[in-house]
Formats: C-alpha cells, sequence, structure tokens
C-alpha cells in the first residue's frame, strides 16, 4: 500500500505542480500563485454550482418535485465525468509519457495500476464534491432534512464517480487502441466531442424559462431512472433513507470498480503496447522540399501541435464554439429572447455592447499562450539550441492565438449585426472590445507561462487543465472579461463608453507587457 501511495503522490505532484521545478530556488515562488488560484477557482465552481442547485431547487419545489433535485445533480456529476475522464485515459492510465520509466522500477504492475486508478479517482472525487456539496447544502437550505442526510449524502458522494470512470474508461481505451492506428484520430474525437457540447447548449437555449427547464429536468431524470439504476438507488437511499438502496448503491459502484481493476492489471502491459507503438506507411515518395521564413515554420507547428491534442482544442477553443452558437442564434432570435436566454438585460439600443462584452468572454476564455511554454516539456532545448530569436518564438505562439480568435470575432460580428439589425457604433464595438481582449489575452497567457513554467509534465493533462500558469490566467481573464459588465451598472455612463475605455486599457497593457516580454522574457526563456 506504501508502494501504491507513493507513486500516486508523485503523480500528483506532477498533476497539479506542486513539485515540479527546473529551478528549486523558485518553488516558493510558485507555490503560493498556485495553491491561491486553485483555491479561488474551486470556490468559483462551488459557488456556481450552489447557485445553479439552489435556483433548480427552488424551481422543482413549486413544482413539488424537490426529491429529483439529488439525483438529477448526480446524473449530470455522472456525465460530466465521463466526458472529462474519456480524455484523460490515454495519459493517464495507459500511453503516459513515462512508461517505459515507470515499468522499469522494481514496482509490481498491479500496484502501478493501482496508483494510476487512484489518480484517476481522486482527480474526479475532488470535482464531485465541488459538484455534489453546494447541492447538498442547498437540498438541506430548501428541505431542512434530518442529520442522517448529510450523513448518507457524504457516504455516497464517495461512490458516485466510480461506475462513471469505469464507462470513461472503457471508452477513452477503445478510442485510443483504434487511434492508434489512424492518421486523424484526434479530428474524430473532436468532432464528437464538440457534437455533444453543441448538443447541450442547444437544450440549454431551448430551455428558455425556469418552468420549462424544470419540466424538462423532470423528464430526463426519469429517463435517468430507467437508463442508470443507480440513479434511482441515490436517490431512494439520500432523500429516504433506504438501507437497501445504500448497500446495493455502494456494493454494486464498488464490485464494478474491483473487477474492471483487475481486467486492467491483466492487459496493461498488451494495452500500452499496442498505444504506443508507431505505424507507418510504405508508399513515402520523395516530394519537393518547401521552404519558409522562420516565423511561418514556428507558426505552422504551434498550429499542428494545438490541433494534435484533442484536450488542447477542448479546453481553450469552446468560447469560439459558444460565439458561433450565439451568432447563429441572432440570426432566428429577437434580443429579448437571446437576453432572456444569457440571462441579461435588454437595456433598450444598448443591447449591442452587451453582446461586445459577452464575445470578450468568450475570446477571454480562448487562451492558448497560458500553456504553450509548458508544453514544449523536455524539448524546450531544441527551441533554444535553434538560431532563431526568441522575440520569434513568442510571436509565433501569440499570433496562433490570434489567428484563432480576431477572424473568429470579426465574423461572428458581422453575423450580429446582420441578425439583431444592430448600429455601425454597435458592430464597431463587438470587433474592438473582443480583439483588445485577444491580444491582451495572448500575451498574458505567455508571460505568465514564462513566470510559472512546467516543462517535467508526464501527461499533457496537469500542462492543460491544472498547471498554476493555466489557473491564473482563467481566472484573472474570467474577472476582467466581465469588468465592463460590472462597472455598467456601478457607474452612470454609457456603455459604449466604458467597452471603449475598457478596449483602450486593454490595448496600453498588452503593449506593454509585450515590451516586457521582449526586453526581459530573452532572458526568463534562457533560463527556463
Amino acid at each position: 500500500m506504501r508502494e501504491i501511495w507513493l507513486l500516486t503522490k508523485v503523480q500528483l505532484g506532477t498533476t497539479f505542480d506542486f513539485n515540479i521545478s527546473q529551478k528549486s530556488r523558485n518553488i516558493k515562488k510558485r507555490s503560493p500563485f498556485f495553491i491561491v488560484g486553485v483555491s479561488a477557482l474551486l470556490l468559483l465552481l462551488a459557488g456556481i454550482s450552489f447557485f445553479y442547485s439552489f435556483m433548480l431547487g427552488s424551481n422543482f419545489k413549486l413544482l413539488g418535485t424537490i426529491e429529483i433535485l439529488p439525483e438529477f445533480m448526480m446524473a449530470i456529476t455522472c456525465l460530466i465525468t465521463i466526458i472529462t475522464t474519456v480524455n484523460k485515459v490515454k495519459g493517464t492510465l495507459f500511453g503516459f509519457k513515462d512508461y517505459d520509466f515507470v515499468m522499469s522500477l522494481p514496482v509490481a504492475t498491479s500496484k502501478i495500476v493501482a496508483s494510476r486508478l487512484l489518480l484517476l479517482y481522486l482527480l474526479n472525487i475532488l470535482f464531485t464534491s465541488i459538484v455534489m456539496v453546494p447541492n447538498t447544502i442547498a437540498y438541506g437550505i430548501l428541505v431542512k432534512p434530518s442529520p442522517i442526510f448529510y450523513i448518507i449524502s457524504i457516504v455516497m458522494m464517495l461512490f458516485i464517480p466510480l461506475v462513471p470512470m469505469i464507462i470513461a474508461m472503457i471508452i477513452g481505451t477503445v478510442i485510443a487502441v483504434v487511434a492508434s492506428r489512424f492518421r486523424h484520430s484526434n479530428l474524430v474525437n473532436l468532432i464528437i466531442v464538440t457534437a455533444f457540447f453543441v448538443l447541450y447548449m442547444v437544450f440549454t437555449f431551448t430551455a428558455d424559462s425556469a418552468e420549462k427547464m424544470g419540466e424538462i429536468t423532470t423528464a430526463i431524470t426519469n429517463q435517468v431512472d430507467n437508463m442508470y439504476l443507480l440513479a434511482r438507488m441515490f436517490r431512494q437511499a439520500v432523500c429516504e433513507y433506504d438501507i437497501i438502496s445504500i448497500v446495493l448503491f455502494v456494493g454494486i459502484s464498488l464490485g464494478a470498480f474491483v473487477l474492471f481493476s483487475l481486467m486492467v492489471g491483466v492487459k496493461f502491459k498488451s494495452i500500452n503496447t499496442k498505444i504506443l507503438s508507431n505505424f507507418t506507411r510504405g508508399n513515402y515518395k520523395v516530394g519537393s522540399l518547401k521552404q519558409s521564413t522562420p516565423f511561418k515554420a514556428l507558426l505552422i507547428k504551434e498550429a499542428k501541435r494545438y490541433f494534435s491534442s484533442t484536450l488542447y482544442v477542448l479546453n481553450t477553443g469552446f468560447g469560439i464554439v459558444i460565439m458561433f452558437l450565439g451568432s447563429v442564434a441572432s440570426l432566428f432570435l429577437s434580443k429579448e429572447t437571446l437576453a432572456e436566454i444569457i440571462n441579461v438585460p435588454v437595456l433598450g439600443s444598448e443591447f449591442g455592447q452587451i453582446i461586445a462584452i459577452m464575445f470578450g468572454f468568450c475570446v477571454a476564455m480562448t487562451n492558448v499562450t497560458a500553456c504553450s511554454i509548458s508544453l514544449e516539456g523536455r524539448n524546450l532545448w531544441i527551441l533554444k539550441e535553434s538560431p532563431l530569436r526568441t522575440k520569434t518564438i513568442f510571436n509565433s505562439k501569440i499570433a496562433l492565438n490570434l489567428i484563432l480568435t480576431v477572424p473568429a470575432v470579426i465574423i461572428n460580428s458581422i453575423i450580429v449585426f446582420i441578425g439583431l439589425h444592430l448600429s455601425l457604433l454597435d458592430l464597431f464595438m463587438i470587433i474592438l472590445l473582443p480583439t483588445a481582449f485577444a491580444f491582451f489575452v495572448s500575451i498574458f497567457g505567455l508571460l505568465i507561462n514564462l513566470k510559472m513554467p512546467n516543462l517535467n509534465w508526464t501527461s499533457e493533462v496537469s500542462v492543460i487543465k491544472q498547471s498554476g500558469a493555466t489557473t491564473v490566467a482563467v481566472l484573472f481573464n474570467m474577472f476582467i472579461s466581465f469588468l465592463p459588465f460590472i462597472l455598467m451598472f456601478a457607474l452612470n455612463i454609457r456603455p459604449a463608453v466604458i467597452n471603449g475605455a475598457m478596449a483602450l486599457v486593454l490595448i496600453i497593457l498588452s503593449s506593454i507587457m509585450y515590451g516586457y516580454i521582449n526586453t526581459k522574457g530573452d532572458k526568463i526563456f534562457a533560463q527556463l
């Protein structure tokens, strides 16, 4: 057991950037940033979960179906666990970067497998707690149950992720094995996940009132009862204190997980061999050698690295997807309907300025540069030793973020302008403010990653989703993107003036940071 925990502890340190540093003197400087950033992010997510649970529970209470709230949130947790874990299977359980090194350790394969499964469990139980603890509190406030409700809820919460993890690991393993045979497998995976997300957003858009949302949720919960037996057991255990349901839920979840773990232990080496094997075609033909400028070559390299990782695209590209969905919706829906969907006031003729802020938020969530240096990993020395200017390397990383966001802003702004019959001032601001955000986010993310790099990662999950640089960048970008919205209601000033001033401030800050990167950044990069 000690060996399992030691292996898990090392993996947790790598995943959350606790003990990774090229320079030991930098550890103390990075840890506070990371701890504060992660704590703030967890509190923010927990607050959102509580708000959503309480509002949804209030609607259920009016409909007389409050007992389905824990079950519904449990089902949502399971669904998101499946979606997020599928992308973690390759790189955590199978096909991880240091497979050869780990397998050479004097540790039994079963213990290595156990440590990997324990890591996935700990990651998922963290997310489950963020969703279900606030939901439990919200349900308690609305229903005022006996103290035994909280005890049962906490016990049951520990077993919620087990079965969804099994489903996700099976799907993820099949995808990884099949994908290893194809050249463009990431594209297929990306299309499937994006399609699911789009369907979810469409579902959210169609639920345009709290009462309708309650009716749809009730219907979905009834379907969940029939499709996922454990969801019904969870409701009966938590809300009705049914002992049989508690025993069955725990027994089925734990038994299924143990059985799956034993199966993984038997096939662990063979599956990793298939995933890590390289397949090449035998029809190679010599062609002409293409030549390009250093900047263009680096930009192509960044683009290939970006689109080769489904996880990278999914975690940084959904802001653009949301922007596009909203823009297309504007061709068919009125201002009032759109305002109700995104829960903002119409504000008469100023609705275009609200759109500018929402587009700015979408762009702020598209932060590719916050992990672009860390993703170089141990290959960073190749860039450092190449006859390339550091400024060219930085510009290529910034340019990729701008190419992903600025054209999308312009195209979607024109669509919204046509769909909602906005004024030319609105069109100008819908382009200006998000574009200013695009430059700010691109440069700020690169600066933070320079200050907080993680180059010794073994799974890209730890860099893209859980690194200190990504956490700080996401939190700060979320705050600053909603700042115009806050000022709009705090100050009696026209929204167009606030948005214009915000765009000017972002441009000035971007210029300052870009100057800093081109002067001090060279030295920082050389020391990595």
